[in-house]
């Protein structure tokens, strides 16, 4: 029962922090919008008792891509006043697409049957995972650490360069 209603209630949360994205002109609130969906994701991830999977959804996509994004908007050109606006366009289309994609999800999950069935795992999924990056892929492991801090230098530098030329 409890499940359940923390399922709706995430669920909800989701929906609602995609359509204000929908329906904000303002790009930047609409990242915001992003950060609700994608923290409710996490949280969904932790009732399907996959920990990792919410730890890596927070870090990565919560922390990472969305400081990205903000950062992406905040650095390009705009207007001198007032925030950066988006422009909808073609939005009828747009929701009869997402009303008729709506239908056809209903219309597949609805014929489903599906059962709530807890699983009970053997070992810690964190801990699992954490072995075999550092056992067995150490090296791709390290690589992946030196790409990343060599691209956060390279676009640092980047923006000193841009920012010399302003």
């Amino acid at each position: 029962m409890t499940e359940s209603v923390f399922f709706f209630l995430f669920s909800g949360m989701a929906v609602a922090g995609v359509l204000f994205m929908l329906f904000t002109r303002n790009v930047i609130h609409a990242a915001y919008g992003l950060v609700v969906v994608l923290l409710s994701v996490a949280a969904l991830y932790v009732l399907l008792n996959a920990q990792f999977l919410a730890v890596v959804q927070l870090l990565m996509y919560a922390g990472g891509v969305v400081v990205l994004l903000v950062f992406g908007i905040m650095l390009t050109t705009r207007k001198q006043h007032g925030p950066p606006i988006s422009g909808h366009r073609m939005v009828p289309l747009g929701v009869v697409a997402a009303g008729g994609f709506f239908g056809i999800l209903a219309t597949i999950i609805l014929q489903q049957d599906f059962a709530w069935v807890p699983v009970e795992s053997a070992m810690d999924q964190t801990k699992q995972i954490g072995m075999v990056f550092l056992t067995d892929h150490l090296v791709a492991f390290e690589f992946i650490a030196v790409v990343l801090l060599a691209t956060l230098v390279g676009a640092s530098l980047l923006a000193k360069k841009s920012s010399e030329n302003d």
